[in-house]
């Protein structure tokens, strides 16, 4: 049940590769689309198979076209306060000065391996660089399936809630096992 307190917040998804196959068709697209046919979540969705290319699509975001797409959707491989590109990386900080000022009252979740398993400095210079709302994600190596799925379940979750403690506590309340499995994290 919807929230009619809570305002859309629609999904701008950026998505690497998962396995070295260019004819791979293995994406988070089809989680998107299930979310845009059963909860009317708008989604624009980019494939940035490189750094480039991911940078791009970063300053692309920050447009003043794409103000109503609110979660920012970075899914990567990861590790440690980074994201892969094959064998190149961005950190968090890189990503943050990109981002420099520009995401008030946006949400940044990276479906990725790891990448939140930082330091609490990393995390707060993260988020008072581009003064998002919050960032959320994975601080070990996830599986892929459980990952999705839970995905699936916190988008939905993130149009039913406005505030940060409200989504947290919806989500200890009915997916605390899962978030716990997947080491789950917002700040």
């Amino acid at each position: 049940m919807r929230n009619n307190h809570a305002k859309e917040k629609f999904i701008y998804c950026l998505e690497g590769n998962w396995n070295r196959n260019p004819r791979s068709l293995q994406s988070i697209k089809p989680i998107l689309e299930l979310l845009c046919n059963f909860s009317k979540v708008k989604y624009i969705y980019h494939k940035c198979t490189t750094k480039e290319e991911f940078i791009k699509g970063l300053q692309k975001y920050t447009q003043k076209r794409y103000d109503n797409y609110s979660v920012l959707y970075i899914a990567y491989h990861g590790r440690k306060n980074r994201i892969y590109f094959g064998n190149e990386y961005i950190t968090l900080k890189e990503i943050a000065g990109i981002l420099e000022g520009k995401l008030h009252g946006k949400t940044v979740h990276f479906g990725s391996c790891s990448t939140l398993n930082t330091s609490e400095k990393n995390i707060s210079d993260f988020i008072e660089c581009t003064k998002c709302s919050f960032i959320s994600g994975y601080k070990k190596e996830v599986e892929y399936i459980d990952s999705t799925a839970f995905e699936l379940i916190y988008f939905e979750i993130l149009q039913n809630y406005y505030s940060f403690n409200k989504i947290s506590r919806a989500i200890s309340h009915k997916y605390k096992t899962l978030a716990e499995k997947l080491k789950f994290a917002m700040y």
